[in-house]
């Protein structure tokens, strides 16, 4: 079993100061390495920095921006959502499919899991749930004589 503190210790001591000291003002720390990226920086005479919080990180947080998933479509046969999340992409609606792989690994978990899902960026939820609406309506499909080529 291997100790932690010697890992993290012996890592820390082959980083140069610029990547210790980015290591540590990102904040992404466990209490471990904290303690032990403060006994390096201690040990190498430098001061400890303060850590980046999104209320000192201004310019970080008006650059990131939060993108929240709605589902706007469900099914217990994850090709057909593969379709119409294909459709999506055409209509220029960036989507995916959730818990598809379960669900082909084995179909009868389909229905305890509540089938495979397509997920879109709650801003374009609407305008993908019409097309959705539209595809599922029949009005896109062949019909005999339609030119295919």
């Amino acid at each position: 079993m291997t100790n932690p503190r010697a890992d993290l210790s012996e890592t820390y001591r082959e980083m140069s100061d610029e990547e210790l000291q980015e290591r540590w003002i990102g904040g992404h720390l466990t209490e471990i390495a904290m303690e032990v990226a403060r006994a390096e920086l201690l040990r190498r005479g430098m001061q400890v920095p303060e850590i980046s919080t999104r209320e000192n990180d201004d310019a970080a947080s008006a650059s990131e921006e939060t993108v929240t998933f709605v589902t706007v479509a469900r099914s217990l046969s994850p090709w057909d959502l593969d379709i119409l999340r294909a459709r999506l992409a055409g209509d220029g609606i960036s989507s995916f499919v959730v818990d598809d792989n379960i669900n082909r690994m084995n179909s009868l978990w389909s229905v305890a899991v509540g089938g495979a899902r397509l997920l879109v960026p709650q801003q374009q939820a609407e305008q993908a749930k019409e097309i959705i609406a539209y595809v599922k309506s029949g009005r896109l499909a062949w019909r005999d004589g339609d030119d295919v080529g």
